[in-house]
């Protein structure tokens, strides 16, 4: 390449004028081993931003990575938290049907026992209307000599 061309590229560079094919050109020339001596000192300059570029890149995909691995945490929490919320949902709504069902069993033994007692009334009251059916029958009936 030629050197007025190098030198011409450093300028515009210097000036930030550059457009991105020319400073890759720049790097191009800064990466080979033969370098005239005047133009050693942007040698190192360019190697710099080259590693940079290299660096930001690796950090940038670094990150990108730790992302999704964070995206992917938070689903497996949020997965986590579902599985336990059914997990305690359903056996806690088996357990109150158990209950529900263990409270109707006694109203309705208390029920039945109102029940028996009021039909234990009802057959002694049947009792005296079949003394008082007796006693009428012997009333009403004579026997004829």
């Amino acid at each position: 390449m030629d050197l007025q061309k190098i030198e011409l590229l450093i300028e515009k560079y210097l000036e930030a004028q550059t457009s991105l094919e020319e400073e890759k050109l720049l790097k191009s020339f800064f990466s080979k081993p033969n370098i005239p001596s005047h133009l050693l000192v942007y040698r190192d300059m360019f190697a710099f931003f080259s590693t940079e570029e290299l660096l930001d890149y690796q950090a940038s995909s670094s990150s990108v990575t730790k992302k999704v691995k964070k995206a992917k945490i938070n689903w497996t929490h949020a997965a986590a938290v579902a599985v336990l919320m059914v997990s305690t949902f359903f056996p806690a709504r088996q357990y109150y049907q158990e209950q529900q069902a263990k409270i109707a069993y006694k109203e309705t033994l208390k029920a039945f026992a109102i029940l028996a007692n009021n039909y234990q009334k009802a057959t002694a009251s049947v009792g005296y209307l079949n003394e008082f059916e007796i006693a009428k029958n012997k009333i009403y009936t004579t026997k004829k000599p």
